[in-house]
């Protein structure tokens, strides 16, 4: 097969070679301007100038270079170029015959002084690589896509030409070559690692963090971009087989963009991002990840990434690693699965969904091996680096509690979960803990951070895991699900202060600055008292409501009952702890609520015996609302209350003079979206616990935490819908064995299953609730059939 040369090249040349130009690059972080000329051999006495081996020179189109008649390989040397000025880049350009079996490849060396002695004061032969697509004046050329990086004082340059042939009598034919060269230098030096790092703006917010990176408005002139768009399909890896040192890095950069954009004449730079080996992150391509790249064969709507590391080398750990971190968000971003297969553009073949630019254009070389060996090991890092579950509990005490961290892994297969833990002084503590798949495990905080006051954590995974928290005093314990998620403003429908009540307000700050809040406490009466807070950056502040004390000695929330709003102006996670009881024995502890609803659904309650429940009302709004609590028994709705509550003001409901001496479920509906909590006492107020309901009913429902060795759990199971259903329950025991057991809920009914009578004895005791009509789930469990307190909470509802 001939590929043949077209004319519409001769243009850009014959420009290009009477003109140097001189073009404003950059105002930003210094000014700049970058030279630009050419070098052209394309005529007989260009080609004769040089030394060639086993070729002829033909007067064809005004002259050309192949192979002698009965010779299978040739070269060519050319003479010495002297440039018009010092130059640190170059690219070529060049028109060429090509007969099956045939091959002509081109190299270039550079130096900065005149020739002597012949190989003496070269560089090393750079080859020219061919690029993909052609530029856009000659769609018939050849090209390299990124110009060779040269000395910045370069002054020579030498063209070698290599002919092969496996084809007796055959041979490519070489009609010109054009050498493009820039001067892109920067005096003085400006290094990339002095430019701001800026979060990347793109794409939907995922939990994987928004890699850092240095703006092209921060490293090239600003520029408007209004490219073609497509959700990219997977990531291509490139490797610019350069050796820069830190302080050419820039002017490398601005040549690369030169050169694609006015020489080649390309759209803008083909590389989304570029990563050098200091680790810098650098925006290429205007537009984002979904900018579509036409000049990779059959790679279009994929996200182009380009390193820039020797071709004999891997690069750096720290290119690695934020080459890793960058593809991690933008796999998480984009639905990309890291270690997928995909078919190709163009011929539907099978390729990695992160591939090496060899893996989807067949002329490609690079990645070179070195890279290249790492791809399997990277997809793999990229994986395991993808957040795909966060969890954050602002509240954590070793100094005066028993903690345990309890994580469940859904997926099958296993999931690696990061425990950072951040203690009030020193460097945050960082565990890895293996949770395999549809298995749970266990971190006893205690045993990493003994004593500590103050112990907010974060829970991330590489799978979508489940975490809970449980505290544990002597006399009462405390469990429940984190905060999965960051919120600027936050609910809590219970407060007190009454009866020696202690009300610890926690705001944990996970983000790099310091945030500031207002707190509006809303009391049971309709009065308001508000407070201004400031929590520093990755640092959490503990609010003892009880003890807040005014200028002039007052006390504005003793001996009072009120609920509470938290607005800050950044995202955080916010818990609130009562200790109550005599000497503090009573706990319970929670997050808060984040969106208000006008209907809540609670599965537990009960008036039996000697336990007290009130459901707690907060209605933050300026209007009054009305609200209906409906408490369903066994068999079905017991009794039914109206409320009206006034604006910004708290409502307590005493369930035990509605509904004495029965175990129930509870809707409330309200006129406005209001807060609801569900507060439990026993043992003569001594211990209890609270949580917040659901906001709808689910098909699934997880926990995670439980015993039944020294402790009674119950499963409490709430039927809202008008048909009866079935649920199944999966228990999953310490050593990863699992059983499970099925029901019947009659419709509008609840059921209790006393999980201690079917699994006596078991150290560890994980439930997956699963049913055929939308249901509502909570948990009790009380240690020591009670003597020592007790916690209920929801289940964590799957989709």
């Amino acid at each position: 097969m001939i590929r043949h040369t077209g004319l519409r090249l001769s243009l850009l040349i014959a420009l290009a070679g009477m003109l140097v130009w001189t073009l404003p690059v950059i105002a930003r972080p210094v000014a700049l301007t970058a030279q630009v000329s050419s070098w052209r051999l394309s005529s007989v006495r260009d080609w004769q100038a040089g030394e060639s081996q086993n070729l002829l020179v033909v007067n064809n189109a005004g002259g050309e270079l192949r192979l002698a008649a009965e010779a299978n390989e040739g070269s060519f040397l050319s003479a010495p170029f002297e440039t018009a000025f010092a130059t640190n880049a170059v690219g070529a350009v060049w028109r060429a015959d090509l007969v099956t079996g045939t091959a002509v490849r081109l190299e270039l060396r550079a130096r900065t002084t005149p020739p002597a002695n012949g190989d003496e004061g070269w560089g090393p032969w750079q080859p020219l690589v061919v690029a993909d697509e052609p530029p856009a004046a000659d769609p018939d050329a050849f090209t390299t896509a990124a110009p060779l990086v040269l000395p910045d004082d370069t002054r020579y340059l030498q063209l070698r030409a290599t002919f092969t042939s496996e084809v007796p009598r055959a041979s490519a034919v070489l009609n010109e070559v054009t050498i493009t060269y820039l001067a892109t230098q920067i005096s003085p030096p400006v290094f990339a690692a002095g430019l701001p790092q800026r979060p990347i703006l793109f794409g939907k917010p995922v939990l994987t963090p928004r890699p850092l990176h240095i703006a092209r408005t921060d490293w090239a002139e600003p520029a408007a971009a209004r490219p073609d768009r497509r959700d990219p399909r997977g990531v291509v890896i490139h490797q610019l087989a350069v050796d820069i040192p830190p302080s050419a890095t820039l002017s490398y950069l601005r040549a690369l963009l030169i050169y694609q954009t006015s020489v080649l004449d390309w759209d803008d730079l083909i590389y989304h991002y570029i990563i050098d080996n200091e680790g810098n992150l650098f925006e290429g391509r205007l537009g984002g990840p979904t900018s579509l790249v036409r000049q990779v064969a059959g790679s279009e709507a994929d996200v182009h990434v380009a390193l820039l590391t020797p071709a004999d080398q891997a690069p750096s750990a720290a290119a690695q690693s934020r080459l890793v971190a960058l593809l991690a968000w933008l796999t998480q971003t984009y639905a990309i699965a890291p270690t997928d297969l995909q078919p190709t553009a163009t011929d539907g073949i099978l390729r990695p969904a992160i591939a090496g630019h060899f893996e989807v254009s067949a002329t490609a070389v690079d990645p070179y091996p070195p890279t290249r060996e790492l791809l399997p090991l990277l997809r793999t890092q990229v994986d395991r680096s993808t957040v795909r579950a966060r969890w954050y509990f602002a509240e954590g005490n070793t100094a005066g509690y028993s903690q345990r961290l309890s994580m469940y892994n859904p997926a099958p297969r296993p999931a690696t979960a990061r425990v950072t833990l951040f203690p009030p002084t020193g460097q945050p503590i960082i565990r890895e803990i293996q949770v395999p798949g549809g298995g749970r495990a266990d971190v006893n905080v205690n045993e990493i951070a003994p004593n500590a006051s103050a112990l907010p954590a974060i829970v991330e995974a590489n799978e979508a895991i489940l975490a809970e928290r449980s505290m544990a005093l002597t006399t009462d314990i405390d469990s429940g699900p984190g905060i999965d998620r960051l919120s600027r403003v936050w609910y809590f429908a219970e407060g007190s202060t009454t009866n020696q009540t202690q009300t610890y307000l926690i705001i944990f700050n996970p983000q790099p600055n310091d945030t500031r809040a207002q707190i509006t406490y809303m009391r049971r009466d309709g009065t308001v008292f508000e407070q201004e807070v400031q929590i520093g950056a990755q640092n959490r502040l503990v609010v003892a409501v009880h003890d807040i004390t005014l200028p002039d000695g007052s006390r504005p929330l003793a001996d009072a009952s009120f609920g509470m709003r938290v607005i800050a102006d950044q995202p955080v996670a916010v818990e609130r702890t009562m200790r109550f009881g005599p000497n503090g024995s009573g706990l319970h502890t929670g997050r808060g609520i984040d969106t208000l609803s006008r209907r809540w659904l609670f599965a537990e309650g009960t008036t039996e015996g000697e336990f007290r429940t009130q459901f707690l009302v907060l209605n933050p709004n300026n209007q009054p609302a009305n609200v209906e609590a409906i408490f369903r028994g066994p068999d079905g709705i017991a009794a039914t209350r109206r409320y009206a509550i006034p604006p910004r003001a708290q409502l307590a409901i005493d369930v035990n003079e509605v509904v004495p001496d029965l175990g129930f479920a509870t809707e409330v509906i309200a006129d406005r979206p209001v807060a609801v909590e569900r507060a439990m006492y026993f043992a003569g107020g001594a211990v209890g616990t609270i949580g917040t309901g659901a906001q709808s009913p689910a098909y699934r429902w997880v926990f995670i935490d439980g015993r039944t060795s020294d402790a009674s759990y119950y499963l409490c199971l709430s039927n809202v819908s008008p048909l009866s259903t079935i649920a199944t329950i999966e228990v999953i025991f310490g050593d990863g064995t699992k059983t499970s057991l099925s029901v019947r809920i009659p419709a509008g009914a609840r059921y209790t299953l006393a999980l201690q009578e079917a699994f006596p004895d078991e150290t560890a005791v994980a439930a997956i609730v699963r049913s055929n009509q939308p249901i509502v789930a909570e948990r009790s469990i009380y240690p020591g059939n009670g003597v020592r307190g007790g916690s209920t909470s929801p289940g964590i509802p799957l989709p």
